[in-house]
């Protein structure tokens, strides 16, 4: 079988880069993306494998529709999309505004859903293994303090997994998500970096770490993969234990 086309958006850094990673070493041929003009990951994975970037911005229906399209017209067909792009844009809840919400929510979900329609759209009549991977949060399933709207976009992340798992069912298309707890990425660096914080979330993380964008690319690339053929509408937590574990009353004083 020849190796699987994959696209993966937000995919240059950070977790997207650690998904990118992972189907590169698997011999995928790719299609990357940011919404920034820098073709630096995709000239270091091209050492790998093919790859290729497509700049796009996936908080419009246009970015997200031209991604896949591009993507798909550069490999020659598409197997998998990787619904990755997404960013965190909270503060406290009395200064939360309609800007805010809109930022959040075109990227974290209209992107999903709009690159998800394109792709659909795409996948011949037949076609073996298609499958779309959606990275949600651990915040999919549990709340943050001060973080209400991104909590409910990666909540609608969880419930979309879910609807177009059985929407898309029909057509062959696998529909799974992966749940990421706390990640080293340049979203997460500067609130880890503050004073004390990297070593009270550690504490409280069963595994006794932080999570690495490489934790998280092996998921992916199964999720994909003909051994979950019969895997759909599931979203697996990667979070060394965070949404396992109750609060302890071994406290240390």
């Amino acid at each position: 079988m020849d190796h699987p086309c994959v696209c993966i958006t937000g995919s240059t850094q950070g977790i997207g880069r650690g998904i990118a990673d992972a189907f590169a070493r698997t011999g995928a041929r790719l299609v990357i993306n940011s919404h920034l003009a820098d073709d630096t990951a995709a000239r270091e994975l091209s050492a790998v494998t093919e790859c290729h970037f497509v700049r796009a911005d996936l908080s419009t229906v246009e970015g997200a529709r031209h991604f896949v399209r591009e993507a798909q017209a550069r490999l020659g067909r598409l197997d998998t999309l990787v619904n990755n792009a997404g960013s965190f844009r909270d503060a406290d809840f009395a200064d939360l505004d309609q800007k805010r919400f809109d930022d959040t929510f075109n990227l974290n979900v209209r992107g999903y859903l709009f690159a998800a329609q394109t792709f659909a759209e795409l996948i011949q009549p037949g076609q073996a293994n298609a499958s779309i991977v959606c990275v949600g949060s651990t915040n999919s399933l549990a709340a943050e303090k001060n973080s209400v709207i991104y909590d409910a976009s990666k909540g609608a992340v969880l419930m979309l997994i879910r609807s177009l798992a059985v929407t898309l069912a029909p057509r062959g298309i696998r529909v799974n998500g992966i749940g990421p707890g706390i990640v080293h990425t340049p979203l997460t660096a500067g609130g880890l970096g503050a004073p004390g914080v990297q070593k009270a979330l550690t504490a409280q993380i069963p595994l006794g770490r932080i999570g690495l964008p490489v934790d998280i690319g092996g998921a992916a690339v199964f999720l994909a993969s003909p051994e979950a053929s019969y895997i759909t509408g599931q979203m697996l937590y990667i979070d060394g234990g965070i949404l396992a574990n109750q609060m302890t009353w071994d406290i240390q004083t």
